[in-house]
């Protein structure tokens, strides 16, 4: 299949999202072992991307400048003539972008925004299986002969990330067993309650003699603050950077995480994952892939799912979703990875 020689792959954002487009970015390589592959991210997510082997030039956006700075991009990138593209993301800017670059052939992801709706307003599943993903990614290549290898997300750094990761645990002095919690989420119904949390803390703490380590970005650290209840117990949240972050979680005995993207990080890295998850469903695409993980959820729960990326609060404001999920349930999980690993 090496007819092309010039490939460029778009995904702007989010974290989870760009982590599970990494098992694509390496099919695309397998199918085309001597091709220039470029990919198109946003600035603030590059990390996730910079030592990808499998790439050859990447293509950072800063949002800040606007349709200007996409201007600027679009010339960048029509000078390449590239001979494919495959937009992973498929909006606004990624279609601003492929109408302006030269390409002979482009292709982009098919959202199934009718099932999505449909599933999420009225209730109505009509999936009849469900595609996960990274699945729907490698549909956008299988006409070119992109394959699926069977192997699940990944990400990379430097040897010196490794050692100020492994300089922060000891200085906290949690170098060897721990586990982490990553307690937030861009939206409320994706949070499993901070009590609930504190309760799986104390539950930890009591029945083993690992340390905790909470993650999360800069706007959660105030939140999470409240979780550290004891000196075994670091809040890292906002603290470290996203490679520093991966080599902590695979570190790590366990990560218990909700539906965000530090649950698709630690799959990344191996690590076994206890995910909890509220207004959002399977069928969605975005439950962990190819890693060791239980998924905790409210089943048979008529209103899930109220949304498919989240909400500010529950729209019936009882939130069974969430409150349902028992901390025993959660703690029997940790406990579980926490003596096998």
């Amino acid at each position: 299949m090496q007819t092309q020689k010039k490939i460029l792959i778009m995904r702007l954002s989010s974290i989870g999202d760009i982590l599970l487009a990494t098992p694509f970015i390496r099919q695309v390589r397998i199918a085309f072992p001597k091709a220039r592959i470029d990919f198109v991210i946003k600035k603030e997510f590059y990390p996730l991307i910079r030592f990808n082997p499998h790439l050859n030039k990447i293509y950072s956006y800063d949002k800040k400048t606007g349709m200007k700075g996409l201007e600027r991009l679009s010339q960048s990138l029509s000078e390449q003539k590239y001979d494919l593209v495959f937009d992973l993301h498929n909006n606004f800017r990624t279609r601003y972008l492929v109408s302006k670059i030269k390409v002979r052939q482009s292709f982009k992801i098919h959202k199934d925004k009718i099932k999505r709706a449909l599933l999420v307003y009225l209730k109505l599943n009509t999936y009849k299986t469900v595609t996960t993903i990274p699945q729907r990614y490698l549909a956008v290549g299988q006409s070119v002969g992109v394959k699926d290898d069977d192997n699940g997300l990944e990400i990379f750094w430097k040897d010196s990330i490794e050692l100020e990761a492994n300089n922060i645990l000891q200085r906290h002095r949690s170098q060897n067993k721990f586990i982490v919690l990553a307690a937030g989420a861009a939206h409320y119904t994706k949070r499993w309650p901070i009590d609930k949390y504190m309760k799986l803390a104390e539950k930890i703490l009591a029945h083993s003699n690992a340390s905790i380590v909470i993650m999360g970005n800069e706007k959660e650290r105030e939140m999470l603050s409240s979780l550290v209840i004891s000196p075994r117990i670091i809040n890292l949240a906002g603290k470290v950077s996203l490679l520093l972050a991966a080599v902590i979680l695979g570190k790590a005995h366990v990560v218990v995480s909700n539906d965000t993207g530090l649950m698709h990080m630690a799959t990344a890295v191996n690590t076994p994952v206890v995910a909890i998850f509220g207004s959002t469903v399977k069928e969605l695409g975005f439950f962990p892939y190819k890693g060791i993980s239980v998924v905790h959820e409210v089943q048979n729960l008529w209103c899930r799912p109220c949304s498919h990326i989240g909400r500010k609060k529950c729209p019936l404001g009882h939130f069974k979703c969430m409150l349902n999920i028992e901390e025993d349930d959660v703690f029997a999980s940790v406990i579980k990875f926490l003596n096998g690993k």
